[in-house]
């Protein structure tokens, strides 16, 4: 009984090698090769950050949506757009639940050993806004005791943080509070509604905001250094950031991006080559 075990065994041992030999080893695939050879790119966006991507009567438009689709349309491929809320849409990326985060992602120092960024799309300092009408703010110096709404895990809650820690230091009282929301959409009906008394934004979403909302929101003031906005492929798919990075340095050479900017912004943008700092993908 154990010797005919053992044949068994040697025969299949035998049957594998063979298969081995035939076929050769498995090899994975890359993510740009799946998706040049599933003829598809599945893209996760969040439809509440305008211009750059927002919804006009159903649909996805803004300067991000027309990259996207010139992008799409250069790689040959079909795109399969997801819309998804701010909150886990990175996560969702290192999960595999899509190729590509096709939404402004500020490029920061924790997250560039983490995702895999193409070059940059848009540049824009973080905007306070309040109400439309509201004399009770006329700069930095009278936000001390007020309550400001920051979407959570974005650049802008870092920069309010900051502004908090630095206005205390200079001994005022700081923020009452800041309130995290899971949409800048939120943040924006709590501040028309009064639940807060400042909102952040990229500084240039205010142009749209107020074509979208006459006589509903008021710039404050700016903070921050500026902040670069891109998209972010999963670690492995450097291979297709790559591919991305492609067009993009098309479109911009053809000077579809400046063409773009005006579009979308009524300025053009001076985008840097060396955007990505130490230790990044």
């Amino acid at each position: 009984m154990i010797q005919l075990e053992r044949r068994r065994m040697t025969k299949g041992l035998l049957a594998c090698a063979t298969a081995f030999a035939l076929c050769g080893p498995v090899v994975a695939q890359s993510v740009l090769d799946m998706v040049t050879s599933g003829g598809k790119i599945t893209v996760a966006t969040e439809v509440a950050y305008p211009p750059m991507e927002f919804l006009k009567d159903g649909k996805v438009v803004g300067y991000g949506k027309d990259i996207l689709d010139l992008i799409v349309a250069d790689m040959g491929v079909e795109l399969e757009q997801l819309q998804l809320p701010w909150d886990g849409i990175l996560a969702g990326v290192l999960a595999g639940k899509y190729d590509l985060v096709a939404t402004s992602v500020a490029i920061k120092e924790d997250r560039v050993s983490k995702y895999a960024f193409t070059r940059p799309l848009a540049v824009a300092e973080t905007m306070l806004v309040k109400r439309h009408g509201d004399d009770s703010m006329t700069s930095l110096d009278d936000v001390n005791g007020k309550v400001i709404g920051v979407e959570l895990g974005s650049s802008q809650a870092q920069e309010v943080e900051a502004t908090d820690a630095e206005l205390k230091a200079n001994g005022g009282a700081g923020f009452a509070d800041i309130r995290g929301f899971k949409s800048t959409d939120d943040m924006r009906l709590a501040l028309v509604g009064g639940q807060i008394d400042i909102g952040t934004i990229p500084s240039f979403s205010l142009a749209t905001m107020q074509e979208q909302r006459p006589d509903t929101f008021a710039q404050l003031t700016n903070i921050g250094s500026g902040t670069l906005f891109a998209w972010v492929a999963h670690p492995d798919g450097a291979d297709l950031r790559d591919r991305v990075n492609a067009a993009l340095e098309k479109l911009e050479q053809e000077g579809t991006l400046k063409e773009l900017q005006m579009k979308w912004f009524g300025f053009e943008m001076d985008l840097p080559e060396d955007y990505l700092p130490e230790g990044a993908l």
